[in-house]
């Protein structure tokens, strides 16, 4: 009985992993070859795409790990120290948290604004590469925001990104 039940649970993996896996391809793969020049909607979706993850990442940041961190944490350790740097000054813990959610936010956006001149100068330099290793171009998005919970708040977020984006 535990092999029919673990050759149906290996099936249907990998029916969803198959399905998964050309979603991806269809969404992420390259839509013309390299040789074909570039037009003006080249990657375009794709992009749309990794700035509603940067959004959806930052809310997660400012409504969910940062409160998170403020208040539920009882221990003191690198990365409460990075998320709360600037941010103790307040007097209230409502204040703290709104920092803390602030500078979280500064940190998904920020990467997507790093990446996405990165990308550009990119494009500049080989105008093809807009619609090409969308997958590699997520995970390294990923990679950055993932960096960044371990880069303190000041300077970096509150006094130098923030004057940068407004």
């Amino acid at each position: 009985m535990a092999a029919i039940i673990s050759a149906v649970v290996t099936g249907v993996t990998w029916c969803f992993c198959t399905a998964t896996a050309s979603l991806l391809s269809s969404c992420c793969g390259n839509d013309k070859p390299s040789s074909i020049p570039p037009s003006a909607t080249s990657g375009r979706k794709r992009s749309v795409f990794l700035l509603f993850v940067a959004v959806g990442i930052a809310f997660a940041f400012q409504y969910g790990l940062a409160p998170y961190i403020i208040n539920d944490v009882p221990i003191d350790n690198f990365i409460t120290d990075q998320w709360t740097d600037g941010c103790m000054q307040y007097a209230t813990e409502a204040l703290r948290e709104r920092c803390a959610g602030n500078n979280g936010a500064y940190r998904a956006i920020g990467s997507a604004t790093f990446f996405f001149v990165l990308a550009g100068l990119a494009s500049l330099c080989k105008p093809s590469a807009n619609r090409e290793a969308w997958p590699a171009k997520y995970v390294l998005f990923i990679f950055l925001v993932g960096a960044t919970i371990v880069i303190p708040n000041e300077p970096v977020f509150s006094d130098i990104y923030l004057q940068i984006a407004r």
